[in-house]
């Protein structure tokens, strides 16, 4: 199937950029839902490779790819417009698609709350929230994502949850009590170390996109080049030919 020609540049940009965010948002769906099905359920391993947050290396194939098809169709742009469209790539794609990962981390966490504690999903929902809120201070998305930064494997019966506050705080005093360091050394340690390789993870995203979506420019704006420098003469026309003449 092919896909239509169209002949304004800004609406072409918005369907086909808007179709490969879409594709690769709906990739990071798929390879979340393997991580936490296949990967990261494996005993011992599997919570050694979520809290390395393992699958998010993939981002490197997903933003590549998204960074060479953007910056392709942005190269076929007016020159005034190119630079608000690259600012808008930036700011709303780039942020959606590295998200969708950790939304359906959620939405998968949610998931096992309520089939642990056999309540319906709005119900674990408001309890993940009520948890995530008094852990964090913050509800919904922004709790999960600060707090899976020092929590990589959240609770999801109803007495982990209750009790996972309780067990921070012997298992910091434990390392305190063996190590004679006070206990908020470690939690700053735990916090930075969760937050780095978040970070890392970010930066990672941010660098592959822009080093792709130089590339798709540069290679588009090229073939443009070469298109309008070798146009093809028109039908019924023949290249002027320089006759000698004799003397």
């Amino acid at each position: 199937m092919q896909l239509p020609k169209l002949k304004n540049p800004i609406t072409r940009y918005i369907l086909y950029g808007g179709s490969l965010t879409v594709l690769m948002a709906a990739s990071k769906v798929l390879i979340a839902w393997a991580g936490e099905t296949y990967l990261y359920s494996i005993p011992f391993l599997g919570g050694l490779l979520k809290s390395l947050e393992v699958i998010e290396l993939t981002n490197i194939l997903v933003f590549a790819i998204l960074g060479t098809g953007i910056g392709s169709e942005i190269a076929k742009l007016p020159h005034k417009r190119r630079l608000p469209f690259s600012l808008i790539s930036l700011v709303l794609i780039l942020p959606l698609v590295f998200n969708t990962s950790y939304l359906t981390r959620q939405h998968f966490w949610i998931h096992q709350v309520a089939d642990q504690g056999k309540v319906s999903y709005a119900q674990a929902k408001q309890l993940t929230n009520d948890f995530l809120g008094s852990e964090t201070g913050s509800e919904g998305f922004i709790g999960f994502f600060r707090l899976t930064t020092r929590v990589p494997i959240l609770p999801t019966t109803l007495t982990d949850i209750e009790t996972l506050q309780d067990d921070e705080k012997w298992f910091r005093s434990e390392l305190t009590r063996f190590s004679g360091i006070e206990p908020g050394v470690f939690s700053r340690l735990f916090d930075s170390a969760g937050w780095g390789i978040r970070i890392f993870y970010i930066l990672l995203s941010i660098t592959t996109f822009f080093i792709y979506f130089a590339k798709g420019l540069t290679s588009a704006q090229s073939k443009s080049y070469h298109r309008t420098t070798q146009t093809p003469p028109k039908k019924g026309t023949q290249p002027a030919v320089k006759k000698n003449r004799l003397r």
